[in-house]
């Protein structure tokens, strides 16, 4: 049974139906049915569309195949005239629901869309296997009023049938059975259990790096494990999330896949304190190279210089250009390319965090990375409300992107102050209640210095937190000006700090909001300027708040903060 449910947790369920149900196959079916309840996925169909498949209980059976059950409690009517179906509840009030044999066959659709199109069952045989569907009605006794066109008694389930599991899946199956099915064996049923319930770890490599003492494990939300299970099958997908759906651990586990797989793989991001981090977390992982992209784009050029050919200078002669917008936004990225025509060093896989961030000109020395262009795995993770550079460009994948959709990061209240200013695919608040958002407001640069190292010396010194579990992220122009002003307040706390160094144990961490995208903290202090007020740079707010993972304290100007606050509380 997955998930395995007991006593309270059984209880629980809302649908005592579902739980009626779920006892009697726990009980009556053998050990070799693995019962799946409340399976999700994620599919494309036959005409390119991502859908989204769900299914109450999926039974998997080495030598009957696969059903798919749909439960209904309580009573149910139908009226044939307008094709509308009602449950009625036990103090007779009826309340009006899909189909439940049209859900139970389009489930059935979904499901065979999804296991024939993985890859895992393509390498394992791709032969036809016997699947039907099925709707249950614990609380009914007569199956003849529920009987149609498109509603046989031979898939239908009523409360005598639930006596006698297994004379009752056996007919059923019977009745879907085609000739040229074969049954699935104990090998095939551990595919589609691998497809439809592999359980996913991911290391928290972020936090590894800022505090190796502290070993944490990070189970992906179903929405993160159902895409990864989807992509899993794909050489080239686009994943896209706010912040804190996962995107970063994603991105991390997607390379640790491939390279398990004996591949050899490149995973860049844009953020060098990023890089920094993923590296220090994967140090042991072989067959990983991780790199910043001019990081990257550097050590490329270097080594084409070794080998008797200066890339970066005919970067430059044909760019000329002498600020640092030409050296990074196309100097660089043209010697990548260039790279490409000198260098032996290839990657089986490329996987980007931080897409958002990546120009046109960024993507035109990707592709030529990749041993086989053909069929080289490419996976893409983005955020384009994270685009704080104005830079982003098209991606060269044309596939429509999977979607992160809930929050695992920050608490509630720290998610709706963020995510007041994220335009995009609805992310749902974490489960995680929290503290309220604080607010320090003045107009004097050295009274906000003062509620930065107030706030620090509280959470620190008062209240305990743990130093390396707290970072200052300056929002406010020029950031040697707030640096300046923060070095004796924050000494004279007694707080250890340090400005820019990240992995630093036991120490503050201060640093610019850009610079500490793509990374989080469990304490935050956001520091505005009115300059994020001035030019509506929104996305600073968001990008900067969705960095706290418990605890989230703003300053600023009594007008930063004030259009801020309207802007949350709107």
């Amino acid at each position: 049974m997955i998930p395995l449910l007991e006593g309270a947790r059984l209880q629980d369920l809302q649908s005592r139906a579902e739980a009626r149900f779920y006892e009697v196959c726990r009980d009556q079916l053998p050990a070799d049915v693995l019962v799946i309840y409340s399976a999700a996925w994620l599919y494309r169909d036959n005409r390119g569309r991502i859908n989204e498949g769900e299914a109450d209980f999926t039974l998997v059976s080495p030598t009957l195949g696969v059903l798919v059950v749909e439960v209904k409690g309580g009573g149910v009517t139908f009226d044939p005239r307008t094709g509308l179906w009602h449950s009625v509840d036990r103090n007779g009030r009826a309340n009006s629901i899909k189909d439940p044999f049209e859900q139970a066959q389009d489930e059935r659709h979904s499901l065979r869309y999804q296991i024939e199109g993985h890859a895992n069952w393509r390498q394992f045989s791709g032969r036809d296997f016997p699947l039907g569907h099925a709707v249950v009605f614990p609380d009914i006794n007569d199956a003849a009023p529920l009987i149609g066109p498109n509603r046989q008694r031979e898939f239908i389930g009523v409360n005598s049938d639930l006596a006698d599991m297994v004379r009752w899946v056996s007919s059923v199956m019977r009745f879907w059975q085609r000739p040229n099915d074969t049954p699935l064996g104990g090998a095939g049923a551990r595919v589609i259990e691998d497809i439809l319930c592999t359980d996913i770890d991911v290391q928290a490599v972020l936090r590894a790096a800022i505090d190796h003492a502290e070993v944490q494990r990070i189970r992906l939300t179903a929405n993160q494990a159902k895409v990864l299970r989807t992509i899993g099958g794909r050489r080239r997908a686009v994943v896209s999330g706010g912040a804190g759906t996962g995107k970063t651990l994603l991105a991390v586990e997607k390379a640790k896949q491939l390279a398990a797989d004996r591949r050899d793989v490149l995973l860049l991001c844009y953020n060098r304190p990023l890089a920094d981090s993923l590296a220090a977390g994967l140090r042991n992982t072989p067959r990983i190279a991780v790199h910043s992209y001019h990081q990257f784009c550097d050590r490329r050029a270097a080594r084409c210089t070794d080998a008797g050919r200066d890339v970066l200078q005919e970067a430059k002669e044909a760019y000329p250009g002498e600020s640092d917008k030409d050296h990074f936004d196309t100097q660089l990225p043209f010697a990548l390319a260039l790279s490409a025509e000198v260098l032996d060093e290839k990657f089986d896989a490329v996987v980007i965090d931080e897409a958002q961030d990546f120009s046109d000109e960024y993507w035109f020395g990707i592709e030529p990375l990749l041993r086989d262009q053909a069929a080289g795995h490419l996976y893409v993770f983005i955020d384009e409300n994270q685009t704080i550079y104005s830079r982003s460009g098209n991606i060269p994948i044309e596939d429509e992107p999977y979607l992160l959709t809930f929050n695992c990061r920050n608490t509630a209240p720290i998610h709706e102050a963020g995510y007041r200013f994220y335009k995009g695919e609805a992310v749902d608040s974490p489960e995680i209640a929290g503290l309220d958002v604080t607010w320090a407001s003045s107009d004097q640069d050295e009274a906000q210095a003062d509620a930065v190292s107030r706030r620090i010396r509280q959470w620190v010194t008062v209240e305990g937190l743990n130093a390396h579990d707290v970072a200052v992220l300056v929002a406010k122009q020029p950031k040697a000006h707030c640096y300046e002003l923060l070095e004796p307040r924050l000494r004279a706390t007694g707080v250890r700090w340090v400005i820019e160094q990240h992995g630093v144990a036991g120490a503050v961490l201060v640093d610019t909001f850009s610079r500490f995208k793509g990374l989080e903290a469990h304490a935050i202090v956001l520091w505005l300027g009115d300059e994020v007020v001035d030019d509506e740079a929104w996305e600073t707010v968001y990008v900067g708040a969705t960095r706290a993972k418990s605890l989230l304290a703003l300053v600023g100007s009594h007008r930063a903060l004030r259009a801020v606050r309207d802007f949350v509380n709107a």
